[in-house]
């Protein structure tokens, strides 16, 4: 396949996003793996590259059919003489930057212009939408712009760890209600069928995590382990519910292909623990492919040249790795083989010709 193009969005000029961008691009390693084009603004990044004494280098080009292969490319998608730059500091002005970085390189990314999306930090206090909603964050905005329709999986990835969430930044009095049969059978068939096409792991193991302290209570019983027993059935390769302290407390998840974590901090919190400063932010259950690193915004860094990059360089690398595994899984499929049988049903003994499915 063709070197593959990641649109980068800018997140907050206040914030580290700059900074994680260009020190993960001073050098020319990353940008020989795939061709980078940084939607956002080369006033911004010319001022970041000065303050903190880079010595990366960019071109600036209109679209991305523009952008040259080995090289830190950027389309400006700003009027930059009404761009202030505050470091350290959330404005609306930010914000509303942000946001127009983001739809930018979404719009790109919908239209088959680029492969994948790696969004740096934004302050979602500092974006103000048009409808007047608030904004609550890149994935829940992405899935609304490029979801066709479908629901975004939030995953937290570093190296084998993988960790999705059921339900996400919700407070906990809401948390039961939205653990229900369709919900968690929603979630588990989407995770099963990620780990498969994105991560081409071919027969996937999940732990599921239980929702109360020791596995015991009615939503064990009555939601979480029908589901289970019935998705295994059907060829779903999920097992609990598990408790998650001792689970995690044991290393059970390295038995595992993937965990399904009830809600946001009984997922994020064993994951930051586990991942420190290499975690991903990840996008699943869509027809396009986002990671991020997991990490703020970070204003109390921002132009200190003191964070670390290695989160964003491993959203790079997982967004690399995850487009290559769509091409080889579909690809595979593309033609697939008929398999031949005799109907034991059928009385004349009939050939029997039979598309080859994939298993949910």
């Amino acid at each position: 396949m063709e070197k593959i193009r990641i649109g980068i969005t800018q997140g907050d000029i206040n914030g580290v996003g700059y900074e994680m961008i260009l020190n993960s691009f001073e050098s020319e390693e990353l940008a020989s793996l795939c061709t980078p084009i940084i939607y956002g603004s080369p006033k911004a990044a010319t001022y970041h590259r000065k303050s903190l004494g880079y010595q990366t280098n960019f071109q600036v080009i209109n679209t991305s059919e523009a952008a040259k292969e080995g090289m830190l490319n950027m389309i400006n998608c700003f009027d930059e003489d009404e761009l202030k730059i505050e470091i350290g500091q959330p404005t609306e002005d930010a914000g509303a930057a942000a946001l127009v970085s983001l739809d930018c390189a979404l719009e790109d990314l919908k239209a088959g212009k680029i492969h994948a999306v790696v969004t740096a930090p934004l302050n979602n206090n500092t974006i103000k939408l048009s409808n007047g909603e608030p904004f609550v964050g890149q994935t829940n905005y992405i899935e609304r712009k490029v979801g066709e329709g479908k629901r975004a999986l939030k995953m937290f990835i570093c190296g084998n760890l993988r960790i999705a969430l059921v339900s996400d930044n919700i407070p906990v009095s809401e948390i039961p209600a939205h653990i229900n049969r369709e919900t968690l059978a929603e979630r588990l068939v989407v995770l099963h069928n990620t780990l498969k096409r994105d991560f081409f792991i071919d027969n996937p193991r999940i732990a599921v995590l239980s929702l109360n302290p020791h596995a015991d209570g009615k939503e064990e019983t009555e939601t979480i382990i029908p589901v289970i027993d019935e998705l295994f059935k059907r060829g779903v390769r999920c097992v609990g519910p598990y408790a998650a302290e001792a689970f995690f407390g044991a290393s059970s998840h390295t038995y595992f292909d993937a965990v399904l974590a009830m809600y946001y901090d009984q997922g994020v919190s064993a994951f930051k623990a586990l991942a420190l400063n290499e975690g991903v932010n990840y996008t699943a259950g869509l027809p396009f492919l986002r990671t991020a690193p997991a990490v703020g915004v970070n204003y109390e860094q921002a132009g200190k040249d003191i964070t670390d990059e290695q989160a964003f360089r491993q959203a790079i690398y997982a967004a690399i790795d995850a487009v290559r595994n769509r091409f080889r899984f579909d690809h595979e499929r593309t033609n697939p083989l008929k398999k031949q049988y005799f109907e034991k049903r059928d009385d004349s003994d009939k050939l029997k010709l039979d598309q080859v499915t994939e298993e949910e």
